[in-house]
């Protein structure tokens, strides 16, 4: 995530770079998708950024690796050229019914949030970079 950052910075964007303390993939009926649980000064800088902007584009780096899938989700504002790095990882063994409900409904939402629940959302209209690969 650093190095990334990093890149933006060399090209004059704003950066936030986020450290989850946890991290799942959810399917209940108040959230499906990814949930990132962050400290609350990250998610106040976090909630700050997001009054100012509107973070319409998104990169999705991934790997997968003991079972586990990595994401490195990068939120982007071009128009300001402010960015949101915001790491999360799952157990995709764990999770099938949650990773269908994502493909089923065709988006995959990132809900950062603090233990009280505040919470700030991205919606993605493709959920493939978020997912394992189908195999198909």
């Amino acid at each position: 995530m650093e190095a990334t950052a990093a890149e933006y910075r060399d090209r004059g964007w704003t950066t936030l770079e986020l450290h989850p303390g946890d991290s799942v993939l959810v399917d209940s009926d108040r959230r499906i998708g990814i949930d990132v649980v962050l400290p609350g000064p990250e998610f106040e800088d976090l909630e700050s950024l997001v009054e100012e902007r509107s973070f319409r584009d998104v990169e999705v780096f991934r790997a997968e690796g003991d079972g586990l899938m990595y994401l490195l989700v990068v939120e982007a504002d071009p128009e300001t050229e402010t960015a949101v790095f915001v790491p999360a990882y799952y157990d995709p063994s764990s999770a099938p019914e949650a990773i269908e409900s994502i493909r089923e409904a065709g988006t995959v939402e990132l809900f950062c949030r603090r233990l009280n629940d505040d919470t700030v959302e991205f919606v993605h209209d493709d959920p493939a970079p978020f997912l394992p690969e189908t195999g198909e």
